[in-house]
């Protein structure tokens, strides 16, 4: 927190039925003062907390929250076959003007603007483009004016069997997940002009209506395993679910579950919650996020991970088409916190889980 003065009346308000802010966040405050309530939603926590008042340490606790999840990569990756080998400097050498093309995409004002001049760059045989925007947000951030937000995409080249390229995307706001579309779509464009790629080709995406609910479930719980060597699988703790109302119930769980719509389980150990352990209830639940716990010991670096899969746009507004999202969040351990960043762990990890991900994705797709 950088001013000394803390938010009052409507501010508050605005600060604390933020999105990044959970209902369980503010209960956690206010069981802390001694006050529980029969239910948890914003509606019944937020005036009580106005009335009690938040102290500093709490404000800078939830400061802290929206922090850590506003500045949260989500990974997005897709994948494009070629008809010839290519060189990734060459082909990206040019600049792209991406303040033109995202004037190009708005009729009105967007509400951002683009920081400096940004262009590929070339690391480790990627092109890698990388930027950054400042966006007005008067609304929900009540300490400042402006924030800023960071984005990428990645174009890699694989040469196991045929030439194809891996278009890695990493956003921190929705307006860097539109921007990322934008030079994902002149990304192709370069490729098509170059004759690299057929006309009409497209980037291989998975989305959420590329599963049935069963192979969906299945899909996901392949990252329940022992993938990768620095990880050690603990537990499933959070996950959005939805009941296909097209699916007829198991008739031992018909009564509870044709009266629910969505559900949304938080735990230490879902994997063993009925609703999942058993494979006869799979085809009625629709997984739009499950969110997955390791512990991580990195060449000496220890603590733990949770891994979030999502559907974001299902979620949103039941989009089938929804695009799978992937965020890491580490926790490390108090020792080690000085000795490594975030981004050096998850470059370790990021490769197994890119790998599991497009074995389980070709094993549980539909046909």
């Amino acid at each position: 927190m950088k001013k000394d003065i803390l938010p009052q009346g409507d501010r508050i308000r605005q600060f604390l039925t933020n999105g990044s802010i959970t209902s369980s966040n503010l209960n956690t405050i206010l069981r802390e003062k001694g006050v529980f309530l029969g239910h948890s939603e914003k509606n019944s926590s937020v005036p009580l907390l106005m009335k009690t008042l938040v102290s500093p340490s709490e404000f800078d606790d939830l400061w802290e929250v929206q922090k850590v999840k506003d500045e949260t990569v989500k990974f997005r990756t897709a994948t494009i076959k070629c008809n010839t080998d290519l060189d990734l400097q060459e082909v990206f050498s040019e600049n792209i003007n991406l303040n033109k093309l995202i004037n190009d995409a708005h009729q009105y004002d967007p509400g951002f603007s683009l920081v400096g001049t940004p262009h590929f760059y070339f690391e480790e045989n990627e092109a890698i483009f990388s930027y950054q925007i400042k966006k007005q947000n008067l609304l929900e951030n009540w300490n400042e004016s402006e924030s800023f937000h960071n984005g990428a995409i990645y174009v890699s080249k694989s040469i196991e069997g045929d030439i194809e390229l891996a278009v890695k995307q990493d956003s921190t706001s929705k307006e860097t997940i539109l921007i990322n579309s934008i030079l994902g779509s002149e990304v192709k464009k370069i490729l098509k002009d170059r004759k690299i790629i057929k006309p009409d080709d497209d980037f291989i995406r998975i989305k959420f209506n590329d599963f049935t609910n069963e192979n969906r479930i299945q899909f996901l719980y392949a990252f329940t395993t022992t993938f990768c060597i620095y990880l050690d699988y603990v537990s499933i703790t959070d996950i959005d679910l939805y009941l296909d109302e097209n699916e007829k119930a198991h008739t031992d769980v018909k009564d509870f579950l044709d009266e629910i719509d969505s559900l949304k389980l938080n735990g230490k150990e879902l994997q063993n919650h009925i609703l999942l352990k058993n494979n006869l209830y799979h085809s009625k639940l629709i997984f739009a996020s499950v969110s997955l716990k390791y512990t991580f010991n990195i060449e000496g670096i220890k603590g733990t991970l949770v891994i979030d899969f999502s559907f974001p746009d299902y979620i949103a507004k039941k989009d089938l088409n929804a695009e799978l999202q992937i965020s890491y969040n580490f926790k490390i351990n108090r020792e080690d916190k000085k000795k490594v960043t975030e981004v050096q762990l998850r470059k370790k990890v990021y490769t197994f889980v890119e790998k599991v991900k497009n074995i389980s994705y070709e094993k549980h797709k539909k046909s």
